[in-house]
């Protein structure tokens, strides 16, 4: 392997035996930039590893792990890679011919520390929308003005997929993702903005989500996971407007966390079953009077009003 690594791609795995083998593949099958692949087996029961370790390459590097979860997963990963950009994928990913290059060709022009670059959703009828359409492309912003930007705008494209970060900004501010069960992803690019370097966004629509309707996040037993991940998400969001170093755009990220308290609420109303336990868990990590400072609107007063007659 060459001593200068241009990009880690970065795969938690669990029970992807069907179709890690052709993403694999695929990312191998550049040869132009150096590539580190390195693929998490976070306790698949399926023989996942298997079909990684019938691949020969020695860009690939497979880590074998219990099963901790997707973020713990991407955690081992990050403290092992080696590249000069980071790209993070999921096992089920289908990607065009060149892309890991494409990518990185796009990323270094920018001289930015994270380029978010675009993408479609693809719903059942095959009919694409782009993922954001309110982004400052081409512009190279500071991590807060893109904060005020997509808070403003009320568009926070945090999918992982579209991002490609520098390592040397990941370690110097020792970015890494919080522990948990769901929407960690929001908080790993709360925190990527919060530490100030360079943001570029690019409508490079480069990646087609397709929106798996057997996932977990669908199952009926998890939505009660997933609400106690949104108080988590909240509170940490809070936590970050309250450091010093954050005072410039402490209201934009209230203004953020009441947000994901409407994505919480829809979610208690309509879907939990233990709203008892959920609703501790939230007057447990959350105050009011924090979420208060992030009404902007007569829509943020009256969701509030609501948020509180439903809770307390």
């Amino acid at each position: 392997m060459k001593n200068k690594i241009d990009v880690s791609v970065i795969i938690p795995a669990y029970n992807a035996a069907e179709t890690i083998g052709c993403l694999i593949n695929k990312i191998l099958s550049e040869t132009r930039i150096a590539i580190e692949l390195i693929v998490v087996d976070d306790g698949s029961t399926d023989g996942t590893a298997n079909v990684i370790c019938q691949i020969k390459d020695e860009r690939l590097v497979l880590i074998e792990q219990a099963n901790q979860g997707v973020y713990a997963a991407r955690n081992t990963a990050l403290t092992l890679h080696r590249g000069e950009w980071v790209i993070f994928l999921d096992a089920d990913d289908d990607i065009a011919d060149g892309f890991i290059e494409k990518r990185w060709q796009a990323a270094t022009a920018s001289q930015a520390d994270v380029v978010i670059f675009n993408g479609w959703h693809s719903g059942a009828d095959n009919h694409r929308r782009a993922v954001h359409t309110k982004q400052p492309c081409e512009a190279t912003l500071s991590g807060h003005e893109w904060i005020r930007h997509c808070v403003t705008h009320r568009e926070w494209p945090h999918y992982l997929w579209l991002q490609m970060v520098r390592s040397c900004y990941i370690r110097q501010h020792s970015l890494c993702f919080q522990p948990g069960r769901s929407h960690k992803d929001i908080l790993w690019t709360v925190h990527l903005a919060a530490s100030n370097g360079r943001f570029c966004t690019l409508d490079i629509k480069d990646y087609i989500y397709i929106n798996n309707k057997a996932s977990i996040t669908h199952r009926p037993d998890y939505y009660d996971v997933r609400a106690i991940s949104y108080v988590e998400v909240i509170a940490e969001i809070i936590q970050v407007a309250e450091q010093e170093q954050n005072k410039k755009i402490k209201v934009f990220l209230y203004r953020h966390a009441l947000v994901e308290a409407r994505h919480f609420l829809g979610l208690y109303r309509n879907r939990v079953r233990d709203k008892s336990s959920v609703r501790y868990s939230f007057e447990a990590n959350i105050t009011l009077g924090s979420l208060f400072q992030g009404i902007n609107s007569f829509s943020d007063v009256f969701f509030f009003i609501k948020l509180v007659s439903k809770l307390f």
